[in-house]
């Protein structure tokens, strides 16, 4: 039995919305595909969404890194956390139990491409520490409640990264 078929709809959710997050997070090739069409979406419509103002209506941006196997540049839309100047994302992965891509991606070469809304900026992440991981969490989680939900369906700890931006792409 995987991780997803031991899921129990959390408190936070009603049916409707769990039978919803169940069926977007029901397999690795529909997470992928509904990135590609949220790439595509955000593309054709950048305003506001780093402050909310998609469709998920929650801050979102575009991480472009470089893929460690294809050296190719991989495009894929996050939720994150503004934090001052840095930039906050969580490599959930909807609690399967691999990280995803991009995490990969930064892990072998940090430096990469943000973009908020129309604005493209060249970045550099990194790794949180122990005590930022404690000081962020409940301040992730209570942004975006499932990654809490989704943290507590695998052993992994979820990769969470700090983006710097290091100038204009």
């Amino acid at each position: 039995m995987s991780n997803r078929e031991k899921m129990e709809k959390p408190d936070f959710l009603s049916d409707e919305d769990w039978e919803v997050l169940k069926d977007q997070t029901s397999s690795l090739a529909r997470i992928r595909g509904d990135s590609r069409a949220d790439v595509e979406d955000y593309l054709a419509n950048p305003e506001g969404r780093s402050t909310g103002a998609g469709p998920s209506g929650l801050p979102t941006l575009l991480l472009t890194c470089v893929g460690h196997k294809s050296g190719e540049k991989r495009t894929t839309p996050l939720i994150f956390l503004q934090n001052g100047e840095e930039m906050i994302v969580v490599g959930s992965l909807a609690g399967y139990d691999s990280h995803p891509a991009w995490v990969l991606n930064l892990n072998a070469n940090p430096a990469c491409w943000v973009q908020l809304d129309d604005k493209r900026a060249a970045a550099v992440s990194r790794d949180v520490t122990d005590e930022e991981r404690k000081a962020l969490w409940p301040k992730l989680t209570e942004m975006f409640p499932p990654w809490g939900f989704f943290q507590k369906q695998t052993e992994r700890p979820f990769s969470i990264k700090i983006l710097r931006s290091t100038g204009s792409a």
